[in-house]
């Protein structure tokens, strides 16, 4: 990866990318207005990365192994590798949240993806504001986590884990040929239902 730009006002750019593409904002933690930096081209993160985001499932399996500082990632995705993407990752406490959502085309397949990833972002917010939630009513340890992945580029799921348990899956995908035909919506919708269970 390449070496981090200058950080002045980029989060200010990622409010003007987002917002020249049609896209709302996803959460925030405080901290990123003043740590996140454009690493490389279009992709923002507060903390140095190695690999693409593109490797989505690299840095869910370096989340659930408990070794990623809370952290946020935003970045258009354009690696030539896999289809164009929008790359969402926040870690933050218990929560670990991926959105991966495809970002190419134009016409209606650009007006449908973007309709995604502002619906995904609306859903995010309403996970964030759960989470607290899911820790009061002792659904969620403060020790334990909450993984939610939600990709139409690859699969969708979600699992809690509490302290040092292995994960449950409380939603567990179809059988068989079809095993899991969840997009990212119902993954977050899925995963605040229970939060605020």
């Amino acid at each position: 990866m390449a070496k981090a730009k200058d950080s002045g006002g980029d989060y200010a750019r990622v409010e003007g990318l987002l917002a020249e593409a049609g896209l709302t904002m996803p959460p925030m933690p405080e901290m990123a207005e003043a740590r996140l930096k454009e690493r490389e081209d279009d992709c923002f993160s507060t903390r140095a990365f190695k690999e693409s985001p593109a490797d989505l499932l690299h840095y869910v399996r370096k989340a659930i192994g408990g070794v990623s500082p809370d952290y946020v990632l935003v970045a258009l995705g354009r690696d030539g590798r896999t289809a164009d993407a929008l790359h969402f990752f926040l870690v933050r406490g218990p929560l670990q949240l991926f959105l991966q959502i495809g970002w190419g085309g134009a016409g209606a397949a650009r007006e449908r993806a973007t309709a995604l990833v502002n619906g995904c972002f609306a859903l995010a917010h309403q996970l964030v504001e759960a989470v607290p939630h899911a820790l009061w009513k002792g659904r969620l340890a403060p020790t334990g986590r909450l993984t939610v992945v939600g990709s139409n580029l690859g699969e969708s799921f979600w699992e809690v884990a509490q302290a040092d348990e292995r994960a449950d899956r409380p939603s567990r995908p179809l059988r068989g040929k079809n095993r899991d035909a969840r997009g990212p919506c119902e993954v977050l919708e899925e995963a605040i239902r229970w939060c605020r269970g």
